[in-house]
C-alpha cells in the first residue's frame, strides 16, 4: 500500500482489495475514528500503517528519480496495475442492473472532471529530465511553498488512498504537487536523522499542511465509504470501478509517449503492470465473496445504532 501511494496511478486501495482485506480496512479505520478500539482493528492498522510508512519514507527519493527519468517505463507500469484491479471489481459488483452501469460511468466522469481542474500535467523537455536527474542525484530540490494547495493535496490523497482505483499519487501529480511533495519527505527525513545538517527545514512548510489534509479526510471519508459499502454496495463498487478505469485512462491521455518507440515500451508495461496486479490478486487468494463474508464480520447491519 505503501508503495502505491507513491507512485501515480496505482491505487493503495485497490492493493488492499486484491489482498482480501479492504472492507474490514475501511470499517477499521472508521469505527477508531469514532473512538471504537478493537484490538483487532489496531493490530491490521498498526501492521499496514507500519509497513506503508516504511516504503513511503524509505524509497520516496528513488521513485520521485524513476519517474522522472523513466517516465514511459515507469506510467506504463501504473497504468497497468491500475487496470489490473478491474477484474476483481467486476465480478465484485455482479450482478450488473442499471444503477451500478450508471455509477461506473459517474465515476469515469469524476476522474476526466478531476483532469480538467487539475489542467495539463507537465510534460518536462529531455534538458528538464538531465537537470532534474542531477538535482536528485545530488539531493537537491527546489521546494515550493503552497500551503492551500497542499492542504487540498492531504485531502484527496488520503481520499485516494482508501478508494480503490483512485491514486492518491495521481491526485498529487495533477495538482502539480507530486514531485514537490516526494521531495519535501525525503528532505524532512534527510534533515531529522542528520540532526539539522543536512537536508531543508523548510520541508516542513510543505508536510505539515499535507498531514492536517490527511487527518481531515481520514475522519470523512471513511466513514461515508463505511456507509456506503453497507447500505448501497453495487452501487458504491460500480463507481468505483468507473474510477479505475477513468484513472487509467486519464493517466495515459496525459503522459501518452510521442515516439513509436516508446509507444511500443509503454505497451509492454502496461501488459506488465496489468499480468502483475492479477498475479498478486490470484496469489493472495481472494474471491469477491471474500469481501462479504469480512463485511458479515466489521460491518453493522444497517438497521444497528451509529
Amino acid at each position: 500500500m505503501g508503495l502505491a501511494n507513491l507512485v501515480p496511478g496505482i491505487s493503495g486501495g485497490t492493493m488492499i482489495l486484491i489482498m482480501g482485506l479492504y472492507e474490514e480496512f475501511i470499517a477499521a479505520v472508521a469505527n477508531i475514528t469514532r473512538l471504537k478500539v478493537t484490538m483487532r482493528s489496531l493490530a491490521l492498522l498498526g501492521i499496514i500503517g507500519a509497513t506503508a510508512g516504511v516504503a513511503i519514507v524509505g524509497l520516496s527519493g528513488r521513485l520521485s528519480g524513476l519517474v522522472t527519468t523513466q517516465p514511459v517505463i515507469m506510467y506504463g507500469l501504473f497504468i497497468g496495475m491500475t487496470l489490473g484491479g478491474a477484474p476483481l471489481l467486476i465480478r465484485m459488483a455482479s450482478p450488473w442492473r442499471g444503477s451500478t452501469f450508471t455509477a461506473a460511468f459517474a465515476g469515469i466522469a469524476l476522474m476526466f472532471l478531476i483532469l480538467f481542474v487539475g489542467g495539463e500535467v507537465e510534460r518536462p523537455t529531455e534538458a528538464q529530465k538531465a537537470e532534474r536527474k542531477a538535482m536528485i542525484e545530488r539531493g537537491e530540490y527546489d521546494l515550493k511553498i503552497n500551503y492551500g494547495r497542499d492542504l487540498v493535496a492531504g485531502v484527496l490523497g488520503m481520499s485516494a488512498m482508501v478508494l480503490p482505483g483512485i491514486s492518491g499519487a495521481y491526485m498529487l501529480l495533477i495538482l502539480g504537487r507530486y514531485e514537490q511533495i516526494l521531495a519535501a519527505i525525503s528532505l524532512g527525513k534527510t534533515y531529522v536523522l542528520s540532526m539539522g545538517q543536512e537536508g531543508d527545514v523548510n520541508a516542513f512548510r510543505i508536510i505539515i499542511p499535507v498531514g492536517i489534509g490527511v487527518i481531515i479526510s481520514l475522519v470523512l471519508v471513511t466513514n461515508i465509504l463505511k456507509w456506503l459499502l453497507r447500505t448501497h454496495e453495487k452501487v458504491t463498487i460500480g463507481c468505483l470501478l468507473g474510477i479505475v478505469i477513468g484513472s487509467a485512462v486519464t493517466l495515459a491521455m496525459a503522459k501518452a509517449p510521442t515516439t513509436a518507440g516508446d509507444w511500443g515500451i509503454g505497451g509492454g508495461m502496461v501488459l506488465i503492470g496489468f499480468i502483475a496486479t492479477l498475479a498478486l490478486e490470484r496469489f493472495s487468494g481472494v474471491k469477491p465473496e471474500t469481501s462479504h463474508q469480512v463485511a458479515g464480520e466489521v460491518f453493522e447491519s444497517p438497521n444497528a445504532e451509529a
